[in-house]
């Protein structure tokens, strides 16, 4: 099994990686050029998070609409557009918790449309490979 898996924005840098698996969590930690932040993520169904990105791979070439994605918990959470230039807005949302009080990061990420393939590949290797 991979040790992690990265997204990373084309238009900037900022990136997204899942990490440390343990006890059905993993660590989720968005950085930029100006932010950080980590959370624990609880992943009932990790397939159901790598099959998020096997669609999105699947539709490279657009689609219309949104496609979503949310943890459990609500302490991660995706959203995905594309356009009709071949590139998909991957917005992410990063929670330390379910309470009022608690820290939100959000960020979006700009993907290539031949990127998506292989963000799919890690993220299958990441959270599903024994």
């Amino acid at each position: 099994m991979d040790s992690s898996a990265v997204i990373k924005s084309s238009h900037d840098g900022t990136s997204l990686e899942i990490s440390d698996h343990s006890g059905g969590y993993y660590l989720a930690t968005l950085r930029g050029p100006e932010f950080h932040g980590g959370a624990r993520v609880y992943a009932d169904e990790p397939s159901h998070l790598a099959a998020f990105f096997r669609d999105l791979a699947a539709h490279w070439q657009g689609w219309s609409g949104q496609k979503e994605w949310g943890s459990l918990e609500g302490e991660l959470s995706f959203t995905a557009t594309s356009d009709s230039t071949g590139h998909t807005s991957f917005a992410v949302r990063l929670r330390s918790g379910p309470y009022p009080f608690d820290w939100t990061l959000t960020a979006v990420l700009r993907i290539e449309a031949g990127q998506l393939e292989l963000i799919a590949k890690k993220m299958e290797e990441f959270l599903i490979a024994d």
